[in-house]
């Protein structure tokens, strides 16, 4: 676009990084950040954020962070490569993060986007997606793999808000069923293992809570590809995960 010094003002948008007149984009925060009107616009629900972030790994993740506003200072999220998507569950927008190979990096979006925590409102979740080959065969032993850590779950109301950020409702059960509204649900659209219950309160309580995730998938992982898994197997790495599950939790309220 052609500039006359001093005839003009230009502002670039945030998302796109294009150039345009002043008056053709809005501010959204106080560092003088902008967004055109056609990033503005928001996606279909099923869209999918193909982006990835860092060197390819044996893992990825990626979450929905929720939001019940539609304040414009939320277009931010445009700048870390988010997509907004619509969702007649929630008042605001689902802002679908890109997926990310590595740990750091989640986490520093994670502090980056902390100051948003205020619009997660009570009607929203901040689900977790993290990538398994496996999909299927953990579907198939579901009950043994879950099962001991919702038991434990569901008899800690308190550890589990703290942990999780909120209680079980009925878009993240504390039962098994054949619906994708499961906890710990393996029937998405996508090859992953996604954690339901997770709600972003700060950021310190949204990693802690997914690293734990991560680490839970990697290990699921690791063990049921092989030939000889079998339902017994399934029940050990079960209750080894509630086991873990209650370390860490413990861990929190010391």
């Amino acid at each position: 676009m052609l500039r006359i010094k001093r005839f003009l003002e230009y502002r670039k948008c945030v998302c796109c990084k294009q150039d345009y007149l002043a008056y053709q984009v809005e501010k959204i925060n106080k560092n003088n950040d902008y967004i055109c009107s056609q990033c503005r616009r928001s996606n279909g629900y099923y869209v999918k954020n193909n982006s990835f972030k860092g060197k390819k790994t044996q893992i990825s993740f990626s979450f929905e962070f929720e939001t019940g506003s539609r304040t414009k200072a939320l277009y931010e999220l445009k700048k870390y490569n988010f997509i907004g998507c619509s969702d007649g569950s929630i008042r605001g927008l689902e802002w679908k993060s890109e997926i990310y190979y590595n740990k750091k990096s989640f986490h520093t979006i994670c502090r980056k986007i902390e100051k948003f925590a205020k619009y997660v409102d009570e009607h929203c979740g901040t689900h977790l997606h993290v990538s398994t080959p496996y999909k299927q065969k953990i579907k198939e032993y579901e009950h043994e793999l879950f099962e001991p850590i919702l038991n434990v779950m569901t008899s800690d109301r308190s550890s589990t808000v703290k942990f999780w950020g909120r209680y079980f409702t009925g878009y993240c059960m504390p039962s098994i069923q054949e619906g994708r509204f499961n906890t710990f649900n393996p029937r998405s659209s996508v090859d992953t293992l996604e954690f339901r219950l997770l709600k972003f309160i700060n950021a310190n309580q949204y990693i802690r809570a997914c690293d734990f995730c991560i680490d839970t998938t990697r290990y699921i992982n690791h063990f049921i590809g092989r030939e000889d898994f079998n339902s017994e197997k399934a029940k050990k790495i079960g209750q080894t995960i509630a086991n873990k599950y209650k370390e860490v939790i413990q861990k929190c309220v010391d």
